[in-house]
C-alpha cells in the first residue's frame, strides 16, 4: 500500500529524527520484562505462524526484531501506524520484505485482511486512545486475527510513583501535583487511568481470552539504580535515558494541559501562559531528574476465541 500523510491525534507523534530514541525505548521496555530480541518461537509454535501484524508500529522496532529471527519465505510481516513519520527508510522495509502501511487502528481494517493474521502486536497507546477508542481498536484487531490467533500488548498506567509504594497518597508532594495534572488530562481526554486493570475486561468484551498478564513497576530516572526487572535483574545504567523519557512525557503532556485549561501550580491556581508552563516544566523535570519515578507497566498475551 502507498504511504501517505494521515490525520494525527497521537500526543507523542514524532518525526524521523526520533527513530533512534524510539528504537532504544523499545529495548528498554524489553529489559523491564527480561525480554531479549523478539522471536516468534519465544511466544508460540513458529511453524503455525504465517502472517504477523505490528499495529501502532512506530519505528518498526518490534517488526524488525522479528524479521531478523524469521525466515521471510515462511512468514509475512506487516506493520501499520496512523502516520509514516517514524517508519525506517524504504530500503530497510524492502530488505526485510515488510508490508508497511498507514492505518488508524480505531477504524476497520481492509476486508482482505480480516481473519488472516496469526499474531498481532500493539503497544504504548496509553496517551493515544480513550476507552472507547481502545474498545474499537481491540474489536478491529480481533477481526483480522484468525481464531486462536495471538495478540501481544504492552502499555502503562497513568499514575506515577516514587518507587515501590502502591498507594498514591504516599507519593511525594511534587509527584502528587504531577499526578493531579495526569488525572485531569485523563478526565478531559478519556485516557484510561489504569490499563493494567482495564485491559483484561476490554479484551474479554472484544472476544479475547487473556493467556498471560505480567505487570511490574518500571523505573524511570534514578529509580533505575535500585529497582529491578520482573525477574530481579539490575537496570542500573539506564537512569539517564529513562529519566529523559519521563521528562519528555511531562513536557508534552503539559502542552496539552495548558491548551485544555487544566494546568495548575501546586496551590491549584490555573497556569494560563506559555511562560508559566515553562516554569512548571523546569520545576517538575528537575524533581524527576533528582528522584526518578516508577510507572506500572503491563504485558498481556491474549488469544482470539
Amino acid at each position: 500500500m502507498t504511504l501517505k500523510p494521515s490525520n494525527d491525534r497521537y500526543l507523542f507523534r514524532n518525526n524521523a529524527r526520533d527513530n533512534h530514541r524510539l528504537d532504544r525505548q523499545f529495548h528498554i521496555y524489553q529489559k523491564f520484562f527480561d525480554k531479549g530480541p523478539v522471536t516468534l518461537a519465544g511466544f508460540l509454535d513458529e511453524k503455525r505462524v504465517n502472517k504477523v501484524l505490528d499495529v501502532a508500529a512506530g519505528s518498526l522496532a518490534w517488526t524488525l526484531d522479528v524479521a531478523r529471527s524469521t525466515d521471510p519465505s515462511m512468514v509475512e510481516l506487516h506493520a501499520c501506524d496512523i502516520a509514516a513519520d517514524n517508519f525506517p527508510p524504504t530500503s530497510v522495509i524492502d530488505a526485510f520484505s515488510i508490508n508497511a502501511f498507514i492505518h488508524d487502528a480505531t477504524q476497520p481494517f481492509p476486508e482482505e485482511m480480516k481473519g488472516q493474521f496469526d499474531v498481532v502486536n500493539m503497544r504504548l497507546l496509553v496517551y493515544a486512545f480513550s476507552e472507547d477508542q481502545w474498545k474499537k481498536a481491540l474489536k478491529n484487531i480481533c477481526e483480522v486475527l484468525r481464531p486462536g490467533g495471538h495478540l501481544f500488548l504492552f502499555d502503562y498506567d497513568i499514575i506515577w510513583f516514587n518507587g515501590a509504594e502502591t498507594d498514591p497518597k504516599l507519593t511525594a508532594p511534587w509527584l502528587s501535583s504531577l499526578n493531579r495534572m495526569f488525572l485531569k488530562q485523563a478526565q478531559a481526554t478519556g485516557y484510561v487511568i489504569s490499563l493494567s486493570e482495564s485491559l483484561p475486561n476490554m479484551l474479554a468484551e472484544a472476544s479475547f481470552a487473556v493467556k498471560e498478564q505480567v505487570s511490574c513497576r518500571c523505573p524511570f530516572g534514578m529509580t533505575a539504580k535500585t529497582c529491578l526487572s520482573v525477574n530481579g535483574a539490575s537496570l542500573a545504567g539506564d537512569e539517564d535515558f529513562t529519566g529523559e523519557m519521563a521528562q519528555m512525557i511531562t513536557t508534552r503532556l503539559s502542552t496539552g494541559a495548558l491548551a485544555g485549561g487544566y494546568l495548575e501550580d501546586d496551590s491549584g491556581k490555573p497556569i494560563t501562559t506559555e511562560a508559566g508552563r515553562l516554569q512548571w516544566i523546569e520545576k517538575y523535570n528537575k524533581e524527576i531528574g533528582i528522584h526518578g519515578v516508577t510507572i506500572q507497566g503491563t504485558q498481556i498475551t491474549a488469544i482470539r476465541v
